[in-house]
């Protein structure tokens, strides 16, 4: 009973550490990100389609192990609607041998072409 007990407080643990534990990786405004960036955007298709965004790779942070092969070479920022989904984005990416720079956060109603400017 022991052994399942501190088995199951592992792998809560785990869930936790993974999901709210802030990542390594700063955050940045919008004003730092450049063209010299891939913007991965973590967000939920529901949020990131609704408007086609120019040199943005849209992959929710649910795909990203089936469809990371899609994101470009050269290092990486992270867009996501809350810090919880920075993390989780970061850390899959980072986990996949991405160089992840930071990462922005950006309201879920905003379209990503109002917020950066990519020039």
């Amino acid at each position: 009973m022991l052994v399942i007990s501190l088995l199951l407080f592992s792998v809560l643990s785990y869930m936790m550490f993974y999901r709210y534990f802030p990542v390594r990786t700063k955050q940045w405004s919008s004003l730092e990100v450049t063209s010299r960036y891939v913007v991965v955007d973590v967000r939920d298709y529901q949020d990131s389609s609704k408007e086609v965004c120019d040199n943005i790779v849209a992959i929710p942070c649910g795909y990203i192990t089936r469809h990371y092969h899609d994101i470009p070479e050269g290092p990486i920022v992270v867009m996501g609607s809350n810090p919880i989904e920075c993390n989780v984005g970061v850390r899959q990416l980072k986990r996949l041998g991405f160089q992840v720079e930071g990462y922005i956060i950006i309201e879920s109603d905003k379209k990503c072409n109002e917020y950066l400017s990519l020039g």
